[in-house]
């Protein structure tokens, strides 16, 4: 009979990865439902995406309960069990990923917008894709072949390892050019920095956190004989599509941003020397925006703060010169 401390690292690991994969997808399944109500006249091709990701991600979490369900209920008391490579596991490499495959292209597509069509770039983008996904396709293919972990990893371990690579320098590429081209976007818009500055802090963070999820599962595959690695790899397809799906809703708070403006209004009384300030009153875009030493000690002066919306529409139904936030 196995160990507490062999069923702790390994079922009980992909237990743990299972949990944290629903309470993702639960998330996901949120922001799903927030877009449709936030957007029902958005572009048919970011509704498709929307679906097709909620669709990958409900097929992803029903193979990960599967193959839980086969260790650790199915063959409960069954050691050797761990060993077994069920074909639920194999299908769920392929879905995986397809969906950051699908979320790449995505990211891809939104940087060749913003890039003003750098084909290099998003060209680079769309080979690491493929290769991705033509490494996924074989790795799958052979743990349908091989039965047991023992053999897959003799043989096929490194093709694994070097799909997440692909995966973890795409992550890279895709975050490094959003990042550079939204940075050169604040040139030149100043009632725009602060957004694009909240675009730029989302991406990097974003980015780094499928990136550092992706590097944990190779480090874990690598350096340790349990289950702790596909835990964290059942997680993987679900950051992806999570990040999709907020970079599509923060675009509410995008054209809904609050700005603050200060108007000052000189309060003289006729005969004082300060009528020909009259009538005059001062502007600044945001609440933030310090005004000269003379107007701050100007006596009987009033400044009303005034808060008001800025729609900022970004999306483009027609091809036309217009800036995209990615």
């Amino acid at each position: 009979m196995a160990s507490h401390s062999d069923v702790k690292d390994t079922i009980g690991a992909a237990l743990a990865g299972c949990l944290v994969s629903v309470a993702l997808s639960a998330v996901l399944g949120f922001q799903t439902f927030l877009y449709f109500m936030i957007f029902p006249a958005d572009n048919i091709q970011y509704k498709v995406l929307v679906s097709w990701t909620w669709l990958l991600d409900a097929v992803h979490t029903i193979l990960i309960c599967t193959a839980v369900w086969e260790f650790a209920i199915n063959n409960f008391g069954n050691s050797a069990i761990t060993d077994t490579i069920f074909p639920a596991l194999a299908v769920l490499v392929l879905i995986t990923a397809t969906t950051t495959i699908s979320v790449n292209i995505f990211y891809g597509w939104r940087i060749h917008k913003l890039s003003r069509s750098n084909w290099w770039l998003t060209g680079t983008i769309t080979f690491l894709s493929v290769a991705r996904g033509g490494l996924a396709f074989t790795t799958a293919s052979e743990m349908i072949i091989t039965p047991t972990f023992t053999r897959f990893n003799a043989d096929w371990k490194l093709l694994l390892t070097c799909g997440l690579a692909v995966s973890a320098v795409t992550d890279i590429v895709v975050s490094a050019a959003r990042y550079y081209y939204l940075h050169n976007l604040k040139q030149g818009y100043m009632m725009s920095q602060e957004m694009v500055d909240a675009v730029v802090v989302f991406t990097i963070n974003d980015g780094c956190l499928t990136c550092a999820v992706v590097v944990a599962s190779i480090a874990s595959l690598l350096c340790m004989d349990n289950f702790i690695w596909l835990s964290i790899y059942f997680t993987i397809a679900k950051f992806y599509s999570n990040s999709v799906l907020a970079t599509l809703n923060l675009r509410n708070w995008y054209r809904y941003k609050p700005v603050r403006t200060a108007v000052g209004l000189p309060m003289t009384r006729p005969g004082n020397g300060a009528m020909s300030n009259h009538g005059t009153h001062t502007m600044s875009g945001t609440a933030g925006d310090k005004h000269s030493t003379h107007d701050l000690e100007t006596p009987g002066r009033m400044e009303v703060f005034i808060d008001h919306q800025v729609e900022f529409v970004r999306d483009d139904h027609k091809d036309q010169k217009s800036t995209t936030i990615a």
